[in-house]
């Protein structure tokens, strides 16, 4: 009897352009419905180590980085998070992404001279979740709250001169010029002027669900996170943040030795192919 194995297609990291960094797995101050988080405990506390963080960049080419990105549940709840920060301005611009619940006039003052500080001219960029230009509709999503909160933050991140992005999950699944139309209706009314560089259409992914894949695809060529990327994290590297808690996406336990190739086996790749769009990293 002949049999055939089906093997899950394979893609190669090309070049480090981007490095995520799981700040905390498991610790938010929201629990928005959908989240491909699963949390377990709400005060968990599985901070990576600053000196994990330092030892990567140490043990990296960093010839080709072009962002380090903060990312977790909500990176701006560790504990050692301005410290971290300050650490990854000297090797390139750094993003967060972060709900804005802590980010306030002095937060946003404090993040203003932690930027000018740094000599190189590397910049904090920051990624603001909020998912719809109604408040009602957003909190429902998000948390009662929420909405006010992150429309305070990107107020007070303008006013010390800093050019948040919007980073929008389309859960509504409108088409997206509409989104970016509504949203910069709510931009103009807290005058932050904004160009389609300021919102960042994030498709909703189903962990549930598991898209067939199209075998006439030219997977060397598709505009995936984990062709130029790979994430840190308390437990190791992985090839993009979605599999940050999942082996099938683990590369290995550091920088030192770690894998460029990932099979795209899971029901997040079969979505992301099919978007076939960079979900996490930032594009100029």
């Amino acid at each position: 009897m002949n049999k055939s194995i089906v093997m899950a297609p394979c893609v190669s990291l090309k070049k480090l352009e981007t490095l995520f960094i799981e700040m905390t797995a498991q610790n938010c101050n929201l629990r928005c419905k959908n989240c491909y988080i699963d949390f377990k405990d709400k005060k968990i506390k599985d901070f990576i180590p600053f000196e994990k963080v330092r030892q990567m960049l140490l043990n990296i080419d960093r010839k080709s980085l072009k962002f380090i990105h903060l990312t977790g549940a909500e990176p701006m709840l560790h504990p050692e998070f301005n410290h971290i920060l300050r650490y990854c301005l000297k090797f390139s611009s750094v993003i967060i992404h972060t709900n804005a619940l802590t980010i306030n006039d002095k937060k946003a003052r404090f993040l203003r001279k932690v930027e000018d500080e740094n000599n190189i001219g590397n910049e904090i960029i920051f990624f603001i979740s909020i998912d719809n230009h109604i408040e009602k509709e957003n909190d429902l999503l998000r948390g009662r709250g929420s909405y006010r909160k992150a429309v305070h933050a990107i107020q007070s991140l303008v006013k010390y001169e800093f050019n948040p992005i919007l980073s929008i999950v389309n859960y509504s699944l409108l088409p997206e010029e509409e989104i970016k139309s509504n949203f910069k209706s709510l931009c103009d009314s807290m005058g932050f002027e904004t160009t389609d560089l300021n919102f960042k259409i994030i498709p909703y992914i189903d962990k549930s669900k598991f898209v067939e894949i199209n075998s006439g695809i030219d997977f060397e060529n598709l505009n995936l996170d984990c062709v130029k990327s790979r994430t840190l994290t308390i437990n190791g590297v992985f090839s993009c943040p979605l599999l940050a808690s999942d082996n099938r996406g683990k590369c290995g336990n550091d920088f030192n030795d770690f894998s460029k190739k990932h099979y795209l086996e899971t029901q997040y790749c079969s979505q992301c192919i099919a978007h076939n769009k960079n979900l996490f990293s930032f594009q100029l």
